[in-house]
């Protein structure tokens, strides 16, 4: 016996000799016995008194091989003998831990039943025996007499278990090994197989494999993706070669491992891993909409792993930061040159266009020779109103003095710029007012444009400004009117009575006709015109400088009598079964309220209807891209039915993701130099894409936390390249920039491992082991807790029961005292 704090023995005999000082002078002498052991029994614990004993409880660490190698069978095996060893364990201790690449937990569901899996993804296409055993070594605890289990097909292929082997038997520690018998050579064999070199996430693609079989079976084809299986299917197998054709879809952007395996009873099993691309799609969504009478699209996008980022403002994105832009609800019309030829230029390089109409959309007249970019580039263009009687117009021109000088010379252009657009069937009127009116043009069909521009050039102004009387004289004139839409523009710059204006204004709204109003300068009445404009359905404006006049009085004319909208019930008809349409159900469609009247092109290809004979869904190749228009909305307005639609989501996500670009910018391709050991990655730039003015720091990722910048030089024009050693390294490996770059995208290269192409096990190798280090070699594994002749000398420490008793010695003396009754005086 031996004490860690031997001085504490001094005082040990402290408390006896104060019972025995005590003892003739008390009649509770046992009382007095029990304190006295007590403390002493407490000093005692205080030394910490240890005793050596020869101790031959075995401490043994199972390692069991779950790398790719193995197969089903022999995992099986392996969990077998795991439950065997687990029944025999008794008062022994034990720790199982799986290994491949290197060692892991088991998991929750491997300890509960014992049942093994195999280690997934990277982690298991290595088996490194050495790491494992010197894992296992280092984790038995002290105290008991150590022993080690292997149970694995011996077929390492990183590090060397002869090291491991050496340390084990320098230790001490018999290794026992039981072999598995690894897997089979199959009898299929990979002829070929085929990927998309870019998908993007969220979406189905495909993967074609050509499977060589020697009979007739049926095979279990099993996919994974970074250690995650993605499904199983199977697939009937004829003698000779067979194309199977998966699909799937991922969710996470980057260059991604894919893992298949095919497994047939008589065939065998076969795997191969290869390296996919995919791109999170980002959407440029340009809405006139508020958020909120939209959102139902957005979400959908967002659900379906579109990146969207919405916006009004068509002036400041860049295009070629997104793979796809969604027009919605715009005056494509009045939208600048430059951002149609933007457009335009954009989905020649292979960007989509999505056109999404609305009661913005207004028609304007325009000369059949000239189209702008942004109608070249879509499959279909806005048709002019379907109105034989034409439309009805009364400009209402303020001729007071105050609108003197450049006022009214840019009020006489204005209202010439709204009869230039007009057609010879619609019907003009321009109505001059300063107290009184008159007709400088008085209602008459807009054949004659160049007298009617005459006659507006003569007005001049003097006098004060009465609106009320030449508004009344408007709304009389064209009431009797025959058209499909009637509107008047009333311009001011000054204040008059109101009179009866808001009773007028309200008439008009329920006899259709629209009044819209123009507040030039700020000595105008507001509320008076804004009211005036509210109550007859038309829009109110206000300007404090009139350089802008001729563009809104045009713009307003033509919305409010050159909307090509129709609004009417109406259900979607399949022209064409394409495939977007498929699992969406159209046949179940509910109707729409409305659309906007549009002719597709002769080269488009129409696929939805509506009205017999108009296009609501078309789309076509341009350039590189894609794109399509939708000709109604896709909101509660005219789609308030399709928003609670089951195949709404599902329709949408289909026509946006058909228009994403199949091909990139730049093109990425990563090859191996097996003469260098080198990864060589090359850019290819697209012949519309400029060099970019810096290249970016770009990284090579790779396994084990391999992570590395890679120097890319210009080799051409539009050419780039990188070379970077890589050793012996096997894996996925990923070439990528610090930040997104269409120039030099992200590529990836799958190098199969060794481990995929072992078969059979190293049995040799296993008993090689087992003898050196005093092991057994394949034993009954209930007898791998024997000891046999070898024991552990070990110190049992005394301290914990001697302050149990310490404290069993004081509860019997404090019982004594508190029940004097029971044991009476002593």
């Amino acid at each position: 016996m031996t004490f860690d704090r031997s001085w504490v023995l001094a005082i040990a005999w402290l408390p006896i000799a104060w019972g025995l000082w005590e003892w003739s002078r008390t009649r509770r002498r046992l009382a007095l016995a029990l304190k006295a052991l007590a403390l002493t029994a407490i000093l005692l614990a205080l030394a910490q008194p240890k005793l050596s004993v020869q101790e031959t409880k075995v401490a043994l660490a199972v390692l069991v091989d779950t790398s790719a190698s193995v197969s089903s069978p022999d995992l099986q095996k392996a969990s077998q003998l795991t439950r065997d060893m687990r029944d025999a364990q008794g008062r022994h201790w034990m720790r199982v831990v799986p290994f491949a690449r290197s060692t892991r937990d088991l998991d929750r569901g491997e300890s509960q039943q014992w049942t093994l899996r195999q280690t997934s993804g990277e982690a298991g296409r290595a088996t490194d025996l050495e790491a494992a055993v010197r894992e296992a070594v280092a984790s038995l605890p002290g105290g008991l007499v150590p022993r080690v289990a292997l149970i694995s097909d011996g077929m390492e292929n990183k590090g060397s278990i002869a090291r491991a082997a050496w340390q084990a038997q320098q230790l001490g520690i018999p290794i026992d090994t039981f072999p598995l018998s690894g897997r089979t050579r199959p009898a299929l064999r990979l002829e070929s197989i085929s990927l998309p070199s870019m998908a993007f996430t969220g979406e189905q693609f495909p993967i074609d494999l050509v499977v060589s079989a020697p009979k007739a079976e049926s095979a279990q084809i099993e996919l994974d993706a970074e250690g995650r299986m993605l499904g199983k299917m199977q697939a009937p197998l004829q003698a000779g070669s067979n194309s199977i054709r998966l699909h799937t879809s991922l969710n996470t952007p980057g260059a991604l491992d894919l893992s298949i395996s095919v497994h047939s009873e008589d065939g065998g099993d076969i795997r191969f891993e290869q390296a996919v691309m995919l791109r999170k799609p980002k959407v440029l969504y340009i809405s006139d909409d508020p958020p909120d009478l939209d959102s139902h699209l957005a979400q959908t996008l967002t659900a379906a792993q579109f990146e969207l980022e919405r916006t009004r403002d068509i002036s400041s994105p860049r295009l070629n930061d997104y793979q796809l832009v969604i027009l919605n609800n715009l005056d494509l019309e009045s939208t600048p040159v430059a951002f149609k030829e933007k457009i335009e230029k954009y989905e020649k390089e292979g960007g989509g266009v999505l056109v999404i109409a609305g009661e913005h959309s207004v028609y304007i007249e325009k000369d059949k020779n000239q189209e702008d970019a942004l109608n070249r580039a879509l499959p279909a263009t806005l048709a002019p109103p379907r109105s034989p009687e034409g439309t009805a117009v009364v400009l209402i021109i303020d001729k007071s003095s105050s609108m003197e000088g450049r006022k009214i010379e840019l009020a006489r252009a204005a209202a010439s710029g709204v009869v230039e657009n007009l057609r010879p069937i619609d019907t003009v009127g321009v109505l001059i007012f300063d107290n009184s009116f008159e007709w400088a043009v008085t209602m008459r069909k807009a054949e004659d444009r160049a007298n009617i521009k005459k006659m507006i050039a003569g007005i001049r102004p003097d006098g004060g400004t009465q609106i009320a009387p030449a508004l009344t004289e408007a709304f009389q004139r064209v009431l009797p009117t025959t058209a499909a839409y009637k509107h008047i523009v009333l311009l001011t710059d000054g204040i008059s009575e109101e009179g009866d204006s808001f009773d007028l204004a309200r008439q008009a709204n329920n006899r259709k006709i629209t009044i819209s109003t123009v507040g030039l300068g700020q000595d105008v009445n507001r509320s008076y015109l804004e009211k005036i404009a509210q109550f007859a359905g038309g829009k109110s404006y206000f300007l404090n400088e009139p350089q802008g006049l001729e563009q809104i009085l045009l713009h307003d004319v033509l919305e409010h009598t050159g909307s090509t909208a129709v609004e009417k019930q109406m259900p979607p008809e399949v022209v064409k079964n394409a495939e977007i349409l498929e699992g969406v159900g159209i046949e179940s469609a509910p109707p729409l309220k409305g659309y906007v009247r549009f002719i597709a092109k002769p080269s488009a290809e129409t696929i939805l209807r509506v009205d017999r004979k108009e296009p609501l869904l078309a789309r076509w190749q341009y350039g590189l891209g894609r794109s399509a228009v939708f000709t109604s909305d896709a909101k509660t307005r005219w789609a308030t039915d399709w928003v609670n639609w089951k195949g709404y989501d599902k329709f949408w996500t289909n026509v946006t993701r058909d228009l994403l670009p199949r091909s990139q910018a730049g093109e990425a391709v990563l090859t191996f130099d097996s003469a260098e050991s080198d990864l060589v990655v090359d850019y290819r730039l697209g012949r519309e894409v400029e060099d970019p003015a810096k290249i970016p720091e770009i990284f090579v990722l790779g396994p084990d936390n391999f992570r590395k910048p890679i120097p890319v030089k210009k080799v051409a024009a539009g050419t780039f390249r990188g070379r970077l050693n890589v050793g012996s390294r096997q894996g996925l490996f990923r070439v990528r920039p610090v930040e997104d770059s269409r120039a030099f995208p992200e590529a990836g290269l799958y190098r199969p491992e060794a481990e995929l192409q072992d078969y059979g096990s190293n049995t040799a190798l296993l008993k090689q082991v087992a003898e050196f280090t005093g092991g057994r070699y394949q034993p009954d594994p209930r007898d791998v807790f024997e000891p046999g002749r070898r024991s552990i000398m070990t110190s049992l420490q005394l301290w914990p029961g001697l302050l149990a008793a310490a404290v069993i010695m004081s509860l019997a003396e404090l019982v004594m005292r508190k029940w004097k009754g029971v044991f009476g005086a002593k």
